[in-house]
């Protein structure tokens, strides 16, 4: 009889082990959330920030320590990838719209701690369909002086009562095109 509660506990704690690798795990360069049921591929050259280490994306930890993180990936100390996630109470579309645009201005803040003397450049609003699904993509250049600086893109969509947030930030924009394209590439299953 102890050699089948023995059996059964190791069998019961190897199905939680599965269970918890799936959640927000990096596996051959694969990333799973099971919260949005979302997967990105990420190229060898990107590395995973761990945030329960103290985060050094260009030596800020003010992006990286969201209450909700999913994710950081950076590919050097100046082009990053960022998502998390936000509660929304409301069924509101003009209440979800108008929380986006809030997000899109708290992150702005956010780059002035990384870019000090930076001021607000270009802003463009658009949709973008991902995985089949549409997204508010904002893009927001920070200049100093004429000379632009970083530019920070940010696809958000409500879904079931959260606030699905990517930040892409980056400086060189083969960069930040690469991570843009990488997004694009993910899939959320319906």
């Amino acid at each position: 009889m102890d050699k089948l509660k023995s059996i059964f506990v190791l069998f019961f704690v190897l199905i939680i082990l599965a269970g918890c690798k799936k959640s927000g795990s990096l596996a051959d360069n694969n990333f799973y959330d099971k919260t949005f049921n979302w997967h990105i591929s990420v190229p060898d050259d990107y590395e995973k920030v761990d945030l329960k280490e103290k985060a050094d994306i260009k030596g800020d930890t003010a992006l990286a320590k969201k209450k909700h993180s999913i994710v950081v990936f950076k590919k050097d100390e100046a082009n990053y990838f960022s998502v998390n996630y936000d509660d929304f109470y409301g069924n509101d579309v003009r209440s979800l719209d108008l929380n986006m645009k809030l997000k899109d201005f708290l992150l702005l803040k956010d780059i002035g701690k990384i870019y000090p003397k930076g001021k607000m450049g270009d802003y463009s609003v658009s949709t973008e369909n991902i995985s089949g699904l549409p997204f508010r993509k904002a893009k927001i250049e920070i200049t100093e002086g004429e000379k632009k600086v970083a530019t920070l893109v940010i696809f958000s969509r409500g879904f079931n009562g959260k606030i699905f947030v990517n930040s892409i930030v980056y400086e060189d924009e083969d960069d930040g095109k690469e991570m843009i394209d990488l997004f694009k590439k993910s899939t959320f299953k319906k």
